[in-house]
């Protein structure tokens, strides 16, 4: 039985599994050892975080609802030694792409909500419908098929099968990843009713892999540590994105207490702070892993962080909050 609609609205939106950032979801990690001061050891903890206010900076209240995670003294830090792109070795990236003509070369502001912020550049090739992007600082690649990767698509490979293919992809232009988890999403055309946001049809449009780095078997979070590869129509790849740092090791560094973590985060000292503002969170998730900026950033190193993984009052998502673990 059809259901009745005010004017029958229809709206095709376009749901995407992070084309340009996917956001790769981490298990809880479970303790086994010793637990902090206030908590419960069980199965299922939870504990408010009383609001307070320190330094004239009102804090947010956080309440744990998981397990702790074992806390290391130490863990290993690493520089980042990309050297920045020049518009030779650009180029030079360019033609193993097929793309002849030479490159628009575009400065943008870092930071554009600030008058004096400064300027990174980036490499423009441009071969219709066809188009590279080529990051100076973070040496970052975005290649897109526009025609190609935003159409309905009648011939799809399997997920595993998309794996080999993007698999394929990247050693044919060099591209060696380690250490990588490998996950995959079928991309959709979805109709919807606006009216009460059902989905009425959907239609495929390409298969997403997505490798995502560990470091020292951690994950790495943030907007780096991450390669994309949509494979479209007849196996075809219509869009490829990198941002995947070159580091050595720097030694180690201490970590701070879990406890210390908490009261960053009830400050909100992260690195990522939230557009929509909080009061409140709940953490159902927390581990250590790395943080990889975004490719404008000229990354210097690779430090470990508490990720929290957390839920707000305003959003039924799940997102994840950063802060610095090294002393």
């Amino acid at each position: 039985m059809k259901k009745k609609m005010k004017k029958n609205k229809l709206l095709l939106t376009l749901v995407v599994g992070a084309i340009f950032g996917m956001i790769f979801c981490a298990g809880i990690i479970y303790a086994q050892g010793d637990y902090k001061e206030n908590y419960v050891e069980n199965d299922g903890i939870t504990r408010v975080i009383d609001t307070a206010t320190k330094n004239d900076t009102r804090a947010i209240s956080i309440k744990i609802t998981t397990t702790l995670p074992p806390e290391p003294e130490q863990l290993p830090i690493y520089y980042v030694i990309d050297v920045s792109v020049d518009k030779d070795k650009a180029i030079s990236i360019a033609k193993k792409f097929n793309f002849d003509v030479g490159p628009k070369i575009i400065s943008y502001p870092v930071q554009p909500e600030k008058a004096l912020s400064p300027l990174k550049t980036k490499y423009l090739f441009k071969n219709e419908p066809c188009y590279l992007e080529i990051d100076t600082s973070g040496n970052a690649i975005t290649y897109a098929n526009k025609d190609k990767m935003m159409k309905i698509s009648d011939n799809l490979p399997s997920e595993s099968d998309a794996i080999k293919i993007a698999q394929n992809f990247l050693k044919r232009y060099g591209i060696s990843i380690n250490n990588a988890t490998i996950e995959t999403e079928t991309i959709y055309l979805n109709k919807l009713d606006t009216s009460t946001n059902e989905i009425l049809d959907k239609q495929p449009m390409m298969v997403q892999v997505g490798f995502k780095r560990n470091v020292d078997g951690m994950s790495v979070v943030g907007p780096g540590g991450k390669i994309i590869v949509a494979i479209g129509d007849d196996d075809e790849p219509v869009y490829f994105f990198k941002n995947w740092r070159t580091i050595e090791s720097a030694g180690a560094a201490d970590i701070i207490p879990l406890s210390a973590a908490i009261e960053k985060l009830k400050r909100l000292e992260v690195k990522d702070v939230p557009v929509t503002p909080l009061n409140s969170i709940e953490v159902i998730g927390i581990k250590i892993g790395y943080y990889e900026d975004i490719p404008s950033e000229e990354q210097t190193n690779y430090k470990p962080v508490w990720v929290f993984d957390v839920k707000t009052p305003a959003s039924t998502e799940t997102i994840q909050l950063c802060v610095d673990a090294t002393i």
